[in-house]
């Protein structure tokens, strides 16, 4: 008998943790706003043709969100980024950690 409690409690945990990931993995499809704190802090933008190359001289027009080792595909020209976690990036985007 306490074996077969035992399973039901480890399968209870399992499914209580598939249910929180998949509404974790849910609350990730979010857009960054440009207007954010963060996205402000990185001077993201979602138009890379709209970067202040006087404030960033190394800014080159081949750099954009869609072109970073960090940006992560999810389609219909969006991404995820390790800079921005729970939040989805423009490919067309840039911001000052571009690389």
């Amino acid at each position: 008998m306490k074996e077969s409690r035992r399973i039901f409690f480890m399968q209870l945990l399992g499914a209580s943790l598939a249910m929180h990931m998949g509404k974790a993995a849910e609350a990730a499809d979010v857009p960054l706003k440009e207007d954010e704190p963060q996205a402000k802090q990185h001077a993201y933008t979602e138009d890379f043709k709209k970067v202040d190359v006087k404030r960033f001289p190394e800014f080159q027009d081949t750099q954009k969100c869609g072109s970073c080792q960090i940006y992560e595909d999810k389609g219909k020209g969006w991404g995820g980024c390790a800079i921005f976690p729970g939040k989805l990036v423009k490919e067309t985007g840039w911001c000052d950690a571009w690389g």
